[in-house]
């Protein structure tokens, strides 16, 4: 049945091809049907082994300690997303070898073929793009860095341009034409492309400032005016900041928000290791008046009294809210809580109609909010527990 099938033929360029000829349908279809078995197993078989001497090798690699990102791309799977490649470019170069066939339904499907193998490719090295990307994340992660410099943003960013160059080769592939013809469509359509990508445009250079000034970490504690966002930075993205608020709500904030509105952000406070007390106690005015040598006493002899109280040596009389500031600078002075290398004051305010305000402006060793505001409430429990012994009165409206 086989006889006088195969053919070999000298070429015009002096190269010798093997060719099939046959009037058999039979003999036709099963020389058909091998050469379409032959491409299927042959890409099966290479697919395989390329994978497997892929992660075999992979894997020899990644046990040094060098090679950690080596253990990164490979978590990904980014060598298991390579291998395909192999078995894709085999069918891509058989192709053509369908389209010289004479039955007309098989060589119909060589173009066909050719096409859809070269845009499995492309998506292919699309996705193990993007999962060696997700791999440089993961790695990025363990340098002591990696809070405070974040690149999500920029690989956002490179995941855009993956995309888009991913886009304009398949299309390129499918109507079978030069990149470069539709790179210069491309260029005639960028205003409508900067209106679209508008906010990661922004967002990009919201990154850049942030990367480049350190305005913002994941961790920073921030507040951001115009926005309910009072809380911890959990993720900054390219297009988004996402802070978890004290009350556990999430809010999602665009990036370029940093660059037209003002965000307090904490974290100065947290590095300095001293957190700032800022309290007025309104005094009712009725009460104020000149120390005498009973008060002077009183608050001797008292035993509520943290430091022990003196008149003053300045050579003039006090009041009895003078000697109570006098008492609240030693008391806050003496204080461990207190930090002595910042600022420490007590001071009197202009009066309004709620009294005469005296401020206490200082700074505590406790940064973080449940033990901040345990530590400030104890000490003005005490403040105000002491205030009458000075004969005086917090001003409150009757």
């Amino acid at each position: 049945m086989f006889d006088n099938v195969f053919h070999i033929v000298t070429g015009p360029d002096g190269q010798r091809h093997l060719y099939a000829y046959t009037d058999s349908a039979v003999v036709a279809i099963l020389l058909v049907a091998a050469l379409l078995l032959a491409i299927v197993l042959s890409s099966a078989i290479c697919y395989y082994i390329t994978r497997f001497i892929l992660l075999l090798i992979v894997g020899r690699l990644a046990r040094g300690e060098e090679h950690s990102w080596l253990r990164a791309a490979a978590h990904r799977k980014v060598f298991d997303r390579l291998a395909p490649l192999v078995p894709a470019y085999i069918i891509y170069l058989s192709a053509p070898l369908l389209s010289s066939l004479t039955i007309p339904l098989v060589a119909a499907l060589g173009r066909p073929v050719e096409t859809l193998a070269a845009c499995y490719m492309v998506v292919t090295v699309l996705r193990a793009a993007f999962a060696f990307l997700r791999s440089i994340e993961d790695r990025y992660k363990h340098f002591p860095y990696a809070s405070e410099k974040p690149i999500k943003s920029f690989l956002q960013v490179a995941t855009i341009v993956l995309y888009l160059a991913a886009l304009i080769v398949a299309v390129s592939v499918l109507l079978h034409r030069s990149p470069a013809y539709f790179l210069t469509g491309v260029s005639a359509m960028t205003a409508l492309l900067i209106i679209i990508f508008r906010d990661s445009l922004l967002g990009f250079v919201a990154s850049i400032q942030i990367a480049a000034y350190d305005m913002l970490r994941v961790g920073d504690w921030v507040e951001v005016p115009g926005f309910v966002a009072d809380g911890t930075v959990v993720d900054i993205a390219l297009n988004t900041i996402k802070v978890q608020n004290f009350d556990n709500t999430i809010v999602t904030i665009p990036s370029y928000v940093l660059l037209t509105n003002g965000v307090r952000n904490w974290r100065g406070m947290i590095e300095s290791g001293g957190r700032r007390i800022k309290h007025a106690i309104y005094m009712d005015t009725d009460m104020i008046r000149f120390c005498d040598d009973a008060l002077l006493a009183s608050l001797q002899a008292s035993v509520k009294l943290v430091i022990p109280v003196t008149m003053s040596d300045e050579g003039q009389p006090l009041t009895n809210l003078g000697m109570f500031r006098l008492y609240l600078m030693g008391y806050f002075r003496q204080h461990p809580a207190i930090r002595t290398d910042m600022p420490l004051v007590v001071r009197l305010l202009e009066a309004t109609q709620q009294g005469l305000p005296i401020e206490v402006f200082a700074y505590i060793n406790e940064v973080q909010w449940e033990a901040f505001e345990r530590t400030q409430s104890t000490m003005f429990d005490h403040v105000y527990g002491v205030l009458p012994l000075f004969g005086l009165r917090v001003w409150q409206k009757r």
